[in-house]
């Protein structure tokens, strides 16, 4: 029987930080978490009695953190949600490495699991089965930069808000 419930944005973010940190030290120290996370030792005290209440992680005061088997695999569940929509920033839209992993970071939250299976469909799509994929891309990335058809990406971006908003003041009046 699983023990845990839906975990809070919070309490995601600390697994996923226990298990970066496992991965390379093979435990995490209370200590470790609050560098991790730039937070006080009571606020980690607090997460990790949660996570434990929840079968999570096995913690007892004073002592390493690890991750227990269900914790493990939400975890690598929560890290591989992050690569997903970090992959779809950075190498479709073109973000910045540092600015995708901070906004998968603030989105993996918010992402269900069918909007997920759509993000790996799309990158798949694009990646791999696409014949123009890379085409297609590059078309994006131009166009991201110096627009098309003798518009800015801005004008082409508002011209696609405006016909957004037309289309809701429609559909308000009928």
């Amino acid at each position: 029987m699983e023990r845990a419930t839906v975990l809070t944005p919070t309490l995601e973010d600390y697994l996923e930080a226990i298990y970066h940190i496992e991965s390379e030290k093979r435990v995490a120290r209370p200590r470790d978490i609050c560098s991790a996370k730039g937070v006080s030792g009571s606020t980690v005290t607090a997460a990790l009695r949660s996570l434990s209440e929840k079968g999570l992680v096995n913690y007892e005061p004073y002592d390493v953190v690890t991750l227990t088997d269900e914790g493990l695999e939400r975890a690598e569940r929560i890290v591989l949600r992050h690569r997903i929509i970090q992959d779809f920033l950075e190498n479709i839209l073109g973000l910045e490495h540092e600015r995708a992993s901070s906004n998968a970071c603030e989105m993996e939250h918010a992402v269900d699991e069918e909007a997920l299976e759509r993000f790996v469909c799309f990158l798949a799509f694009v990646k791999r089965y696409s014949p123009r994929g890379d085409r297609w891309l590059s078309d994006f990335r131009s166009f991201v930069e110096g627009g098309a058809g003798g518009q800015s990406c801005r004008e082409c971006v508002e011209g696609y808000i405006e016909s957004l908003r037309s289309s809701t003041q429609g559909s308000k009046e009928g």
